[in-house]
């Protein structure tokens, strides 16, 4: 699998490659037939980066956010919670359930976890965008070859 991060900068490459042919007066048909082709092969390429980032965000679901929650708060109401390096106890004393979910919430895993989640999410918007935006400009080249 092509790393995201060429097909991104192939994807910028080809467009201004596009709108260079595309405002320039030659018979560009052939050129048109080729960067068509190559943007095919890019949407191609992104495909497993989409289900990638679905199966990635869908693993951080907040059915799980939940339970990772609630795993960390039954941890430090039974007082078995390893903080983490830097990571302090608000607590004296192993806490109740009830406070023990509140100070769990703050925990660095979860605020971890959230983060990931949220990443995997835009991730998983913008491949999808950038599949689509590839699609508008297949489309568009092969209006420009009708004429």
């Amino acid at each position: 699998m092509k790393p995201l991060e060429e097909i991104i900068e192939e994807y910028q490459n080809l467009r201004d490659v596009f709108k260079n042919l595309v405002s320039s007066d030659e018979n560009y048909k052939s050129a048109l037939l080729e960067i068509e082709h190559r943007f095919v092969d890019l949407r191609a390429e992104l495909r497993p980066w989409k289900s990638k980032m679905l199966k990635a965000s869908e693993k951080r679901s907040d059915k799980n956010a939940t339970a990772i929650k609630y795993r960390i708060s039954f941890a430090m109401h039974k007082g078995e919670y390893e903080f983490a390096e830097g990571e302090t106890p608000m607590y004296d004393k192993p806490p109740a359930m009830s406070s023990a979910e509140k100070f769990a919430a703050a925990s660095r895993q979860y605020k971890e976890f959230l983060e990931q989640k949220t990443f995997y999410k835009e991730s998983f918007v913008n491949v999808s965008d950038l599949r689509e935006d590839i699609k508008e400009y297949i489309n568009l080249i092969k209006d420009k070859l009708k004429y």
